[in-house]
């Protein structure tokens, strides 16, 4: 019997137009019984045989899930990966992730009980990763959903909700701060010094390197240690594909640090219904993963943010990232 990936479905799926959001992948049944009839070697050559197919689905698409497929380690979670043949993204950023197995990595070693809001993977960085795969390792017991939504959608519901804030936005671009703590604090979603992050204890050649490695316009070193990288002025909006997406959130990485000092380019703070008018799009636009044990999701980074609720231990969500 052929192989075959059957189109599934899972809740709160979202349609865009006649595009569904995310395309459920699961496998096809086979045997007297109807048990599945294969699991993690049958998926990798499916994927090895189907790689253009995949690669249009999810231009489409924009998110993958594969569920039923009876990958249940990190190493057979790095086999899925490698075996849709694209390079391996090196991640840099300040939070903390542990290396699990071969290009796989922890998503995110953050407190459970938080928020990780809505964002692009490595956005702040020049270098960013153009895919991401999670693998669901162990779900959480409650919540610790990974929610995600397409970014074209955001731009274009707040130019109907916010038509003149976004107008203000398009003529002055906005400026925003990243604060880096002054020692590691495992309690927050960016956790590590600008030491680590940038490899240096010198403020002359860490600012070189800033400049280097990020879109941003300086670095701040406060007296107490800590840092802050401003960027901007810059648009929070990005082209990919004559498509325009929302790539700079103007959240705060946890619901802790709300609006990270933002303003517009010339200063002048956001007014509060800008930042309900963004929180609402979201909430109305995104869909709440409800992660199954060996479920892998394939997200387009180039047009879809993603966040992640709180959970409860012992959810373990693993990340492996490419070009």
């Amino acid at each position: 019997m052929e192989m075959e990936f059957v189109e599934g479905k899972v809740e709160g799926e979202k349609a865009f137009g006649d595009v569904v959001f995310p395309k459920t992948l699961n496998p096809s049944k086979g045997g007297g019984n109807g048990m599945l009839s294969y699991g993690v070697n049958e998926l990798v050559e499916m994927v090895k045989e189907k790689r253009e197919w995949l690669s249009e689905l999810l231009q489409t698409h924009s998110a993958l899930l594969f569920r039923g497929f009876g990958v249940s380690t990190a190493e057979e979670f790095g086999r899925v990966v490698e075996a849709f043949g694209w390079e391996e993204t090196e991640y840099m950023g300040a939070i903390s992730r542990l290396k699990m197995a071969d290009r796989v990595y922890t998503a995110n070693e953050a407190p459970l009980d938080q928020l990780i809001n809505f964002h692009h993977e490595m956005s702040l960085i020049k270098k960013f990763t153009s895919k991401i795969f999670f693998f669901c390792y162990q779900p959480s017991p409650e919540g610790g959903e990974t929610a995600i939504v397409p970014s074209h959608t955001i731009v274009e519901k707040m130019e109907e909700k916010v038509p003149e804030f976004m107008a203000k936005l398009s003529e002055l671009g906005f400026i925003f701060r990243l604060h880096l703590p002054k020692e590691f604090d495992p309690t927050t979603i960016v956790s590590r010094t600008w030491k680590w992050f940038l490899n240096t204890d010198e403020e002359v050649e860490a600012e070189k390197r800033a400049m280097e490695m990020l879109p941003c316009s300086s670095i701040i070193f406060n007296k107490d240690g800590s840092a802050e990288i401003v960027y901007g002025p810059i648009s929070p909006i990005k082209e990919f594909g004559g498509r325009k997406v929302w790539f700079f959130s103007i959240l705060g990485r946890s619901s802790k640090e709300k609006e990270m000092c933002i303003s517009f380019g010339d200063g002048t703070p956001f007014p509060t219904e800008a930042f309900d008018a963004y929180e609402q799009v979201l909430n109305e636009n995104c869909v709440d993963l409800k992660w199954q044990k060996g479920d892998i999701l394939l997200v387009d980074n180039l047009s879809v943010q993603h966040a992640r609720r709180p959970g409860k231990p012992p959810r373990s969500i693993l990340l492996s990232i490419c070009n």
